[in-house]
């Protein structure tokens, strides 16, 4: 296991609990430490109280708030990742979130292999 990559925290935000918890199971067995939530309002409030290595986040969530996930996460740690993962790729909330400064917009359905690859050239500064 590559010891830099097990000391980095991951926030995973997604409105669907299933996703969310499965994507963090997935994260956590590749040495990642994964905090999960589904409401947007915990998402900002762990961002302006916890140290995060990166941000995968839904644009859309319960209350419609996922752009301020990515506007919070960019406003207090620029150079962290912010990937976002949406069945909407093509729309505005994407287009949005391009423009807040996601790193990666990916389309839903996605495979964990190609979103965790994402994630690792995002940390690797690629």
């Amino acid at each position: 296991m590559n010891t830099l990559k097990a000391v980095r925290r991951i926030l995973v935000v997604d409105g669907e609990p299933v996703a969310m918890g499965a994507l963090c199971d997935l994260l956590s067995m590749d040495g990642y430490v994964a905090v999960g939530l589904c409401e947007p309002d915990e998402a900002v409030r762990r961002l302006r109280s916890e140290l995060f290595d990166a941000v995968i986040t839904d644009v859309v969530l319960p209350g419609g708030q996922g752009l301020e996930v990515v506007r919070t996460a960019r406003e207090l740690r620029p150079g962290a990742p912010v990937l976002v993962v949406t069945g909407q790729v093509n729309s505005l909330a994407s287009e949005a979130a391009r423009a807040l400064g996601a790193s990666r917009v990916l389309g839903k359905p996605l495979r964990y292999e190609t979103l965790v690859s994402a994630l690792q050239r995002c940390l690797q500064g690629g």
